[in-house]
């Protein structure tokens, strides 16, 4: 092989690379799995007290936690299944936002407007005092 083949040869082979590699990450849907978990957090710690006022929220162990307004606790994946950016939660609707694209999630996770199409997967809390057990 001469090095004019070669290097036609080389620049096809690196062009359909690159093409792979692009067109992979150019995916609509990036689907993260969330995360089995059972952990207890004491909100009487400072790291915690956010969740002791409606509207707070923390992040912990791959979960955002938040406080409702009527005081309920609740808790889903932190990760945005559409490209995986961190969720916020917002107090005056009750419901998740992803500040990447805008998607929006339920309390429950359920997505509500895209351009996410996947719900964030839900945990069961369970508050015992001072003491929130996230499970699921």
């Amino acid at each position: 092989m001469d090095r004019k083949n070669f290097l036609s040869t080389l620049g096809l082979s690196s062009a359909s690379l690159l093409a792979a590699a692009c067109l992979g990450s150019c995916s609509k849907e990036t689907v993260a799995s969330a995360p089995t978990v059972d952990f207890t957090i004491d909100i009487s710690q400072s790291q915690y007290a956010a969740l002791t006022a409606p509207g707070g929220y923390v992040y912990s162990n791959g979960i955002i936690i938040a406080t409702t307004s009527t005081g309920q606790i609740i808790a889903v994946s932190q990760t945005c299944t559409h490209q995986g950016a961190t969720v916020v939660f917002q107090n005056t609707n009750t419901d998740f936002y992803c500040p990447r694209h805008g998607a929006l999630f339920s309390a429950s996770g359920a997505v509500t407007a895209g351009p996410a199409s996947s719900n964030l997967k839900q945990y069961t809390v369970t508050v015992n005092g001072n003491l929130v057990r996230v499970h699921g």
